[in-house]
């Protein structure tokens, strides 16, 4: 071992699992973060252990590789690179987030050893989506923050956790690259910038999809499946979409054949939302003078609300209307056509109408059209980052003031 690390121990147990020898190679100036380091390899050996399958080795070795070496991140069999800096605040997952994810690779590549060559995708979306839903287990909440002075001197934005379902999965980076490519394209002829896209991003977001609409009890039972019958093995594609149809109960072929046979998106809008009282329109006496606009409805209104699929690909979703007096009406739809009229007549205006309201479709790429409201936050909005703003600029005044 090179005179240059500082070397740390640690033992990983937990009840169910076999206990695994934790070796941490570790920067001298950053000797107080071993803890960390060895919190996040802790949480990687338990809950990929628990969910897929038991590490079978007794022991791992993490290294923690010089700033800027461009050694970071890396994984092979019982040894794997983390990284961290120097300032690394407590509530930003540095280095947890790395080192779980190189931890995962122990799993995913390092036991179910697919040819990463052509498949890219299996091991390093796999690795993505299992580290989000471990992030979330172990290390919430964390932030977003950015990096300043060539990446020294961070900034933690605590307005802004870190959110499995997009940041964790890599939301951004798939939306970015969506169309690049399909996903059955073997990896080695990707289209340029269609790796991180594909590979990473949106597999973690189709299987964390798959958990949405199958449950987590059924995807954990797939993906334990999986990891049980291709330990120490080479899968191909078809064999993970086998084990998917075989414990769920269903052929989910149609999925498939969208999320990794083509490179067509999903997208569902609320097109028009409108809610008028229910007797129509028309020229109406009111109060002496005759005036066109809504009949004498009484007390019941008439709501539509029309849907559309803006994207190729197909999905189903719920369409879910709120309304004044607090009741909701949920109705579902195959997503197949281009357009789809929901129309209900009650005695509440509906405030707002939203397309997939548990979020079960995090393909799609983009959320801002989901939903529609008859009645505006923005003040709400504005004030709060009005408030904000003001405050940075006080921050800054203080600051100018000091220097001068």
């Amino acid at each position: 071992t090179s005179p240059d690390y500082l070397v740390r121990e640690a033992r990983f147990e937990h009840a169910g699992l076999p206990p695994v020898a934790l070796r941490l190679l570790l920067q001298t100036e950053h000797a107080g973060q071993a803890d960390r380091y060895f919190a996040a390899t802790r949480a990687a050996l338990r809950y990929y252990g628990s969910w897929f399958g038991a590490y079978p080795y007794d022991h791992v070795t993490v290294i923690d590789p010089a700033w800027q070496s461009g050694a970071g991140g890396m994984e092979y069999p019982t040894l794997f690179t983390g990284g961290t800096r120097w300032l690394a605040p407590a509530d930003v997952a540095d280095p947890e987030g790395v080192t779980v994810h190189e931890a995962g690779h122990q799993f995913w590549y390092g036991i179910v050893g697919n040819n990463e060559f052509e498949d890219a995708w299996i091991d390093e979306g796999f690795n993505t989506f299992s580290t989000g839903r471990t992030m979330a287990e172990a290390f919430t909440p964390n932030f977003e923050s950015e990096r300043f002075f060539g990446g020294f001197i961070p900034w933690v934005n605590r307005d802004m956790p870190v959110s499995r379902a997009t940041g964790e999965n890599g939301w951004g980076s798939y939306r970015a690259g969506a169309e690049l490519d399909a996903q059955c394209t073997p990896s080695w002829r990707y289209s340029p910038r269609a790796g991180g896209p594909l590979s990473y991003s949106k597999t973690a977001l189709w299987l964390h999809t798959l958990e949405r609409h199958l449950g987590w009890p059924t995807l954990q039972r797939v993906l334990s499946t999986f990891f049980e019958r291709w330990k120490f093995r080479h899968p191909k594609p078809a064999d993970f979409f086998a084990v998917v149809n075989e414990v769920s109960g269903r052929d989910m072929t149609w999925f498939f054949d969208q999320v990794y046979r083509s490179s067509n998106v999903f997208d569902y809008a609320i097109d028009t939302l409108e809610s008028v009282p229910a007797g129509g329109e028309g020229w109406f006496d009111r109060d002496g003078r005759v005036a066109y606009g809504g009949t004498r409805g009484g007390d019941r209104f008439r709501t539509r609300v029309m849907v559309r699929r803006l994207g190729e690909a197909v999905f189903p979703v719920d369409v879910l209307v709120t309304f004044e007096n607090g009741t909701t009406v949920r109705e579902r739809w195959d997503g197949r056509d281009r357009w789809k009229l929901f129309e209900t007549t009650g005695t509440s205006r509906a405030v707002s109408a939203q397309v997939d309201p548990d979020r079960v479709l995090l393909l799609d790429v983009n959320f801002t059209n989901n939903s529609r409201t008859l009645r505006p936050a923005t003040g709400a909005a504005t004030r709060k980052w009005t408030v904000k703003w003001l405050g940075w600029l006080q921050d800054a005044l203080v600051t100018f003031a000091f220097f001068i």
